[in-house]
């Protein structure tokens, strides 16, 4: 089971993201994730600093990297992975990073339907791709999205509450200025706590 949390300002540019794996065992006919040394590229790198220069995107191995390398060695289309499958990455899962990015920032057209007919901050299951559920969290002006590949809406909700708590602590920092990249390892490592205590 793996996870993929987004923070998407007004603007729908992301302020975080972290893809999460949960800690709970995988089942004994799922495939066991292969180890990578690879490094899984963020938003970030797609801009640099300050929107500057591009990145080449690198696949990551997770469930079917040796297919990933198979294909990237003979020169085949899944050389950079692809959709529900081809060349994990998101926490050993068939979706890589940057799709999960894509993934996400088609969604927020869903999440902002939904939300304009609810009063609610707590979105459940607002969009769909392959086995992948939207669910989202309205927290102002910022949404938090999360990629799930299970029904777990208790667990998502109350993770979804500390993510918040978590983002109003950063938010009173005086040093951090509303509506920038979040880069803040303690906020990450409370993240990371959450999601292993809830998903």
């Amino acid at each position: 089971m793996s996870y993929y949390l987004a923070l998407v300002s007004p603007l729908d540019a992301p302020l975080f993201e972290l893809p999460l794996l949960s800690p709970q065992p995988l089942s004994s006919n799922a495939p066991t994730p292969v180890s990578s040394s690879l490094s899984i590229p963020s938003w970030s790198s797609f801009t640099g600093p300050h929107g500057a220069g591009i990145s080449p995107v690198e696949p990551v191995k997770g469930n079917l990297g040796a297919l990933t390398a198979a294909a990237a060695s003979s020169g085949g289309a899944g050389a950079t992975g692809g959709v529900g499958g081809i060349g994990g990455g998101v926490g050993g899962s068939g979706l890589e990073r940057y799709m999960a990015q894509m993934v996400v920032h088609k969604s927020l057209d869903s999440v902002e339907e939904v939300m304009e007919g609810t009063g609610a901050l707590y979105l459940k299951n607002v969009d769909r791709h392959n086995e992948w559920s939207v669910s989202a969290f309205l927290a102002g002006s910022v949404k938090f999205v999360l990629l799930h590949d299970t029904k777990n809406d208790d667990g998502i909700r109350l993770f979804f509450l500390d993510v918040w708590e978590a983002y109003v602590k950063v938010l009173l920092n005086p040093f951090h200025t509303v509506n920038t990249p979040i880069r803040n390892p303690i906020f990450e490592a409370r993240v990371r706590q959450s999601a292993k205590r809830l998903l």
